[in-house]
């Protein structure tokens, strides 16, 4: 096709051709962060393209080159847009936020890669001899014919131009069929080749086109519009050797454009109303006599397909509802002109089952069963330091101890109380950690000291009516608990299973709070606690004793706390004499330094008190205490910066974590996910941020 442009993607070369009509490109393909490798491929016939094969030299062809690698990670907002093979084995989808995913294989075993397409308006999706074969129609009327791997990388792209666009595009037995705005479908080739192509009739205007097997139905409009006296008919489409018009089907005047056909044909279904936003209603015709078969109630359903011959499936709000057509008693009655719903469902079949996406995961229906295929730990509610390097992250009750990798480990037994969840872990030592956790129905409290190894635990405080910060200081075994109305300070005793407290400050009034940190005396100059106070004015003192928390050195300031480090340094926002935010730094009363920040940044503290890592809306940066960045990496959605034992930095957002080089902020590890499969149940909804993994490429 004219203006059609084919890309050809390989690592390390920059070789260039002319085939025809189309300039084939083969570039150089940058290597993301997920690392999922996989070994060359050897044969040679799996290096052709299905379809038209590109003319020229051998050495143009494209071959597999090892070392590629591959992007896992959930989507990062609601799925939008979602196809399948057909045979209902793969799925391709895209989410609000433009990203897309391949999922190779929708039985729970391979996680879904990312595919670097353009945000896609339409989708659709064949298997392929390198993998598979993705169409798509954007926004502005273009359409992409991309060819991808099992990891979602990119083999082959063909781009073809908006003028005058497509509407639509659909994936056949012999290849993807589009549909244009001047009113003319072709059938292209993973090239972009156009093999054949089929102009309406006069005055026709072509509204959809719906596939099953090598058969395929076409929904078409004639008359005026506006006069509402246009009629919408349903017209086989012969998709042989040519694209040619069959006979139409005596559906009636106002097919809907929300159809579906029975895999072999028997059978048009549609979702449409009596008026637009009036109740929907299901109907099904026999395609051969045009007799109305069902005409059911369909409430609040999007879309529509058929199973078989004898079994509808409706898309609903992330669920599917079926109706069985051998046990409807009813008579259907007639109908009125019908509408189409106001928005379009994500419902598609394929391999015996119907798909649909509920948020981020896809929902796998079939008339005796329904699962979700996601990730169990795909958003993150807690994450915590622990021994050699390690994270233990988790989500409400679900849990998963990450190694240096980020890979799941066996996860530790945290003695969690039923019908609760987690709101703050700590390491304190060996096999023993602290557990915070709020019962479900009404918030009530309790921190618990569990041995995970001895499957022992003790509860230190119970029945709180909010969520207390727990912190720790290996060196003093210190722990605090600030925030809350009585704030305290403990003392662990490792290995006894123990936790004795030491002092406390007086229940607070009004809006005032304050929290207490333990900090290293080797560090601080012999300081052991840091005391903020927090009401109209922030008041600091740095306590030497922690059984006596009014003594000590104290300053009275304009501002509001940032954060304490190990050496007792102290952040405080303040405003400078020009009214511009600062980010100031007091030690034992006094303010010793100011550090560059790029606006409001939540700050987290080298536990050797020597620099900081900022983490602000859009990247996080590593700062020393001279004032110098040592480096910045643009990120968003990142909650946390741990530091854990290894001496490495642990970036925590909701969707993934990534763990860095602190010397550098090279990435030494990235994931997204944990806990992926098939679940009878639906899994957590995710969080509405791109997944860092997919930042990270």
């Amino acid at each position: 096709m004219p203006g059609a442009r084919v890309q050809t993607f390989r690592d390390g070369s920059h070789l260039r051709r002319v085939a025809g009509t189309a300039l084939l490109w083969i570039v150089a393909c940058g290597n993301p962060t997920r690392l999922v490798s996989r070994p060359p491929t050897t044969d040679r016939s799996s290096q052709l393209d299905a379809g038209v094969a590109p003319a020229g030299p051998a050495n143009a062809l494209v071959r597999t080159i090892p070392g590629h690698t591959a992007t896992e990670a959930p989507h990062g907002g609601n799925i939008s847009e979602l196809a399948v093979t057909a045979d209902g084995a793969a799925a391709v989808s895209s989410d609000e936020l433009g990203g897309v995913r391949l999922w190779p294989r929708i039985d729970g075993t391979i996680e879904p890669r990312a595919v670097d397409l353009p945000r896609p308006q339409q989708l659709a999706l064949a298997s392929h001899r390198r993998g598979f074969l993705v169409a798509m129609v954007d926004e502005g009327g273009g359409l992409v014919l991309q060819v991808i791997d099992h990891d979602g990388l990119t083999v082959q792209r063909a781009s073809l131009g908006v003028d005058p666009g497509f509407a639509g595009v659909v994936m056949t037995d012999r290849g993807p069929i589009a549909w244009k705005r001047d009113q003319r479908i072709v059938r292209l080739s993973a090239e972009g080749v156009v093999g054949s192509d089929l102009p309406a009739e006069a005055g026709q205007r072509i509204l959809t086109v719906a596939v099953a097997g090598p058969r395929a139905v076409a929904v078409i409009e004639s008359g005026d519009t506006s006069t509402g006296n246009a009629t919408r008919r349903a017209r086989w489409l012969l998709i042989g050797d040519k694209l040619t018009w069959g006979a139409w089907i005596d559906a009636g005047d106002h097919v809907s454009t929300t159809i579906a056909l029975s895999p072999t044909g028997k059978r048009l279904a549609s979702l449409a109303g009596a008026q637009p936003g009036g109740p929907m209603q299901a109907i099904v015709i026999d395609t051969a006599t045009g007799a109305l078969l069902v005409a059911e109630p369909a409430t609040g359903a999007l879309g529509i397909g058929m199973l078989d011959d004898d079994h509808v499936a409706l898309g609903s709000s992330g669920a599917v509802s079926w109706i069985d057509l051998a046990n409807v008693t009813r008579r259907p009655q007639a109908t009125a002109p019908v509408e189409p719903p106001a928005e379009r469902g994500l419902l598609t079949t394929g391999g015996g089952r119907a798909i649909t996406a509920s948020s981020g995961e896809l929902v796998i229906s079939t008339p005796a069963s329904t699962e979700y295929l996601g990730y169990e730990l795909g958003a993150l509610a807690v994450a915590a330091a622990a021994p050699q390097g390690r994270m233990l992250v988790g989500l409400g009750d679900s849990f998963a101890m990450l190694d240096s990798q980020l890979r799941t480990t066996a996860a530790p037994d945290l003695a969690i109380p039923a019908a609760s969840t987690v709101a703050a872990l700590k390491w304190l030592a060996g096999d023993e950690w602290l557990v915070e956790t709020s019962r479900v129905n009404d918030g009530v409290t309790s921190v618990a000291l569990v041995d995970v190894a001895g499957h022992k635990s003790v509860v230190v405080r119970g029945g709180m009516p909010m969520v207390q910060h727990l912190m720790h200081d290996r060196s003093t075994q210190l722990v605090t608990l600030s925030l809350g109305d009585t704030p305290e300070v403990l003392r662990y005793e490792p290995g006894k299973l123990r936790i004795d407290r030491l002092a406390a400050l007086p229940k607070a009034a009004g809006f005032e709070r304050a929290e207490l940190v333990p900090v290293a005396p080797a560090l601080a100059g012999g300081t052991q606690l840091v005391v903020v106070q927090m009401h109209e004015r922030l008041t600091l003192r740095w306590v030497r004793d922690p059984r006596v928390l009014d003594q000590g050195t104290v300053v009275t300031i304009d501002g509001s706390l940032a954060g304490v480090d190990a050496a007792a340094h102290v952040f405080v926002w303040q405003n400078d004499p020009q009214g511009m935010l600062e980010l100031a730094v007091f030690l034992d009363g006094k303010r010793i330094a100011k550090l560059p920040t790029d606006g409001p940044t939540a700050l987290w503290p080298d536990p050797r008190g020597n620099r900081v890592v900022q983490v602000s809306q859009r990247s996080i940066a590593l700062v020393g205490f001279d004032g110098t960045r040592r480096w910045a990496r643009a990120l968003q959605g990142v909650s946390e910066a741990l530091w854990l034992e290894d001496g490495t930095l642990g970036i925590v957002s909701v969707s993934g974590i990534a763990r860095l080089d602190p010397l550098t902020g090279d990435v030494l590890a990235a994931r997204c996910g944990w806990k992926f499969g098939l679940s009878r149940k639906q899994h957590p909804l995710i969080g509405r941020f791109e997944p860092i993994c997919t930042q990270l490429r």
